[in-house]
């Protein structure tokens, strides 16, 4: 899958292999570029207008329920703590820094819709937000 045009007619379990994919090229490559490669992944995630509306069922599951809140925790926790924790020597707390982050963007772009942040370009973003999540990758 390694193609724009494969994710958006995926299937669950093509998407979750694309999304490991994904991950796996974000953490490959110099440490000192992790936290962009890792934010840039996660936002363009997010700008896919096929899969916007899946993740924002799953971030809404999650304001609304016990299971759905279990659901990302796991996913953030899996992939965001554990499997960076693999790679960087940084402490859970720092990992979980990363996690508030990505998801606090997530929350003010794509369903906050908060201005400047929901118009501003993906570079944009990454270069004003990714600085502070390598420092705690970097911790």
């Amino acid at each position: 899958m390694s193609e724009a045009t494969d994710v958006e007619s995926a299937g669950p379990q093509d998407l979750a292999a694309y999304a490991n994919t994904i991950f796996a090229e974000a953490l490959a490559g110099p440490r000192d570029r992790l936290g962009e490669r890792l934010f840039r992944m996660s936002l363009t995630a997010w700008e896919n207008p096929r899969l916007r509306p899946q993740l924002l069922e799953k971030v809404r599951s999650a304001a609304t329920s016990d299971a759905g809140a279990e659901h990302l925790r796991d996913h953030f926790s899996s992939m965001l703590v554990e499997r960076v924790g693999e790679v960087v020597d940084a402490p859970p707390l720092h990992l979980n820094a990363v996690v508030v982050q990505v998801v606090g963007v997530i929350m003010a772009r794509y369903v906050m819709e908060m201005e400047p942040i929901a118009s501003a370009s993906v570079d944009d973003l990454v270069e004003t937000i990714a600085p502070t999540i390598q420092r705690h990758l970097d911790a």
